[in-house]
């Protein structure tokens, strides 16, 4: 009981760590065709199930009962610059589908007109992807030391030293690799100089949420809606840094971190039609309340002068604790004209939560500037295009270091500068069903380190081909 009682409070400041709260607070522009062609900017259109999801109030412009169902297919590439090493991820998805359930008077003018229920599941991220970076003195030793420092070698020795809550899986496996060598008043100091280093990183798992929303229609110009959702989240994540220096040795460390959990949020919309070719929506997302399960484990191996060690740290076990993410409102407006297409524009600010005391947040404020056109060409065919640009969640290059006491084995971490979008779709809508495709084309622009004690970031560029499909029947 003791020792699973230690672990969990080494835990909690293992898993609150700011790159995981950004990375389980970011969304991707996923789900229907429709949606991603437009580039999300659907706040005021609505008519969508994805759209819904950011605004519930959309979902009140539904008339007719309906089923719908995505696929889709994604190529990630990543490459670092200066380098031709280029990592490649293909993966299918099913990343929406929604049952809508519609009912109500169309002849009616004035009151609640229809009034619409939807249950919907819709992928809000993906976290697979493939990283590999080269470069020199990426640090694994002396961030080992700095983390070891102010420790006593004797209390190196014990028998239960895994279970010990004032020392780091890390300090371990270095002391034990004879990565590390004690020097006066607890310092430590690196054993080898290792100069040239590669980094590997395997990502994968996703958030997806599963929603209930209602929506009403009020005199054909106002319509307000409400949403309960329940995300979902896996992710693992694999990294291997190898350092070496041929004359005198060389370490890799292997690390696995994984994290499951589920939580809940509510989201309140509003979209208004003062005049028919104009709409202005709205809607407020509260902070999700994650409760997640965290496991992690490491190993090393070292080479020192002739002599080769091998350490691993104990078998992971499951530990919990909770956190929010950060409170989202959207505010949109667009122009809609009958038989030629429309036009929107929209601007979501995510706020970042901040420690009551200091007011410091790990976390910047997010703002993403989203576009949507859609025109019609012929009768029932349609085509759509849109853009998006998010900013950075992450203070730009902050250090990202493990606790001293952790017990978390991955030292890397990442600076993304801003992530942005351009997308075209293809349509056909009827009476009785949907048909319609996306294109995606995604970038990013990353600053990779693998540990706090390397000085140089490493620049890569992540791109992502998205193609999606949606099939909806009308009922």
């Amino acid at each position: 009981m003791k020792r699973n009682l230690l672990i969990f409070f080494l835990c909690i400041s293992s898993i609150a760590y700011s790159q995981d709260i950004q990375r389980f607070a970011e969304r991707g522009v996923i789900g229907s065709a429709r949606y991603v062609g437009m580039g999300g900017a659907m706040t005021a259109i609505g008519g969508d199930p994805t759209a819904a999801m950011d605004n519930p109030a959309g979902l009140g412009l539904y008339r007719h009962s309906e089923i719908s169902i995505s696929l889709d297919e994604t190529i990630d590439f990543s490459q670092q610059t200066n380098y031709q090493d280029i990592s490649q991820r293909n993966r299918f998805a099913l990343p929406q589908a929604s049952l809508i359930w519609a009912w109500g008077d169309k002849n009616k003018q004035k009151g609640l007109i229809f009034s619409n229920l939807m249950f919907n599941i819709n992928r809000l991220n993906s976290y697979n992807r493939d990283i590999y970076v080269r470069g020199q003195r990426m640090g694994i030793v002396p961030t080992i030391c700095n983390l070891t420092n102010g420790l006593p070698e004797n209390e190196m020795h014990q028998d239960d030293i895994w279970y010990n809550q004032d020392i780091g899986w890390l300090s371990i496996l270095g002391y034990d690799s004879h990565l590390i060598n004690p020097i006066s008043n607890n310092q430590w100091i690196p054993a080898v100089d290792l100069t040239d280093g590669e980094l590997s990183i395997s990502e994968k798992g996703s958030t997806d949420q599963y929603t209930i929303s209602w929506a009403g229609n009020i005199n054909n110009q106002w319509y307000i809606g409400a949403s309960l959702n329940i995300p979902t989240i896996t992710y693992t994540k694999h990294t291997t840094l190898h350092e070496t220096n041929r004359r005198d040795g060389h370490a890799t460390l292997n690390s696995m971190f994984h994290v499951s959990g589920v939580g809940v949020s509510a989201s309140l919309g509003i979209i208004s039609r003062p005049v028919e070719w104009l709409r202005i929506g709205a809607s407020l997302h509260t902070p999700t309340t994650l409760s997640l399960t965290a496991q992690t484990e490491g190993d090393i191996q070292t080479r020192i002068n002739t002599t080769e060690y091998n350490t691993r740290t104990p078998a992971s076990g499951a530990v919990s604790t909770t956190y929010a993410t950060p409170l989202r409102t959207s505010i949109s407006i667009a122009g809609q004209w009958k038989n030629i297409g429309l036009l929107s524009l929209q601007y979501d600010y995510a706020h970042a939560l901040r420690e009551k005391e200091s007011q410091i947040s790990p976390m910047n404020d997010i703002h993403t500037l989203r576009a949507g056109m859609e025109a019609q060409v012929y009768r029932s065919l349609y085509i759509n295009a849109g853009y998006v640009y998010e900013s950075s969640f992450t203070k730009k290059d902050d250090i990202v270091g493990l606790a001293y006491n952790s017990i978390r084995t991955d030292t890397d971490y990442r600076y993304t500068q801003s992530s942005q979008y351009a997308s075209l779709g293809f349509g056909y809508r009827n009476n009785h069903w949907v048909a319609q495709v996306a294109y995606q084309y995604g970038w990013q622009l990353i600053n990779q380190y693998a540990s706090e004690c390397q000085a140089n970031a490493l620049h890569v560029k992540t791109q992502t081909h998205r193609l999606v499909c949606t099939f909806a029947w009308r009922l």
